[in-house]
């Protein structure tokens, strides 16, 4: 398959138009029609994953978060990112970028994470897109199967996610029963507002100090997840998606978290 084809494909199941408009996804380095047989999808774009592509003669990669955000004024070795597109160009290897797109879209990271708790009864949580009466947007709000304690949601989420550590800003606030929720994977600042009053719990990722104690005043209590720990299911779906590529090898790499809770 060449680039612009599995980009057709890709942008199919996630259009780019429902990205944010501050977002950069779709096609962002390489030749459109260069010829692909190994694709590695990722979360984030590092020296670690450019040098595990180089390796396995990756000819695309696929990432969440764009390695380009903004207007680049200069590629040069003396910045990290002129380094990673640098390295990207000499291997030859194409870049495609599904991030907010992938977030709001149906069958997404709003729509895996929800699953992934088992909601029922869900909403969005911040509408950002409404295509055929359908709304659409970050996050998604629905109910537990049963009634909880906030430290069994905790557990729930550890056991769910995969993940050994997690922050919460707000215990106090919580029903002695928790049975409403809320998730918005990535990052989750100011995004409990939208969880006011709508939900016992918000579930994210990089929730600061200030953000928490915003939080905390206005009476929701917040799990942080991490960024990585709820946005990692990007990684199984996006393979899951192109695995049904019979003409590609998809490779995956995981190892991208830069945060180790103790």
């Amino acid at each position: 398959m060449k680039c612009s084809e599995i980009l057709k494909y890709l942008t199919e199941l996630y259009p780019l138009e429902l990205a944010m408009d501050w977002d950069n996804s779709g096609f962002l380095i390489g030749r459109k029609e260069k010829e692909v047989k190994n694709v590695l999808v990722v979360l984030d774009i590092t020296n670690d994953v450019l040098d595990y592509a180089k390796a396995n003669g990756i000819d695309l990669i696929v990432s969440h978060h764009p390695i380009i955000f903004s207007a680049v004024k200069k590629v040069t070795d003396e910045t990290l990112l002129g380094n990673y597109i640098l390295k990207i160009l000499r291997n030859d290897t194409s870049v495609i970028a599904m991030h907010t797109n992938f977030d709001i879209a149906g069958g997404g990271m709003a729509d895996i994470c929800s699953e992934r708790l088992g909601l029922s009864n869900t909403s969005v949580l911040e509408i950002t897109n409404e295509i055929e009466e359908e709304k659409l947007g970050i996050g998604k709000i629905g109910d537990l199967e049963r009634e909880v304690s906030l430290d069994e949601l905790i557990e729930l989420v550890k056991s769910k996610f995969g993940l050994k550590k997690l922050a919460v800003f707000g215990r106090t606030n919580v029903p002695s029963k928790i049975k409403r929720v809320a998730i918005s994977p990535g990052s989750g600042k100011g995004m409990y507002k939208y969880a006011l009053k709508r939900a016992d719990v918000l579930i994210t990722g990089d929730i600061t100090h200030h953000d928490g104690l915003d939080a905390v005043n206005d009476g929701i209590c917040v799990i942080d997840a991490t960024h990585y720990g709820l946005e990692h299911l990007f990684i199984d779906k996006i393979k899951s998606d192109l695995d049904k590529c019979e003409s590609i090898k998809v490779f995956e790499f995981k190892n991208t978290n830069p945060v180790e809770i103790i």
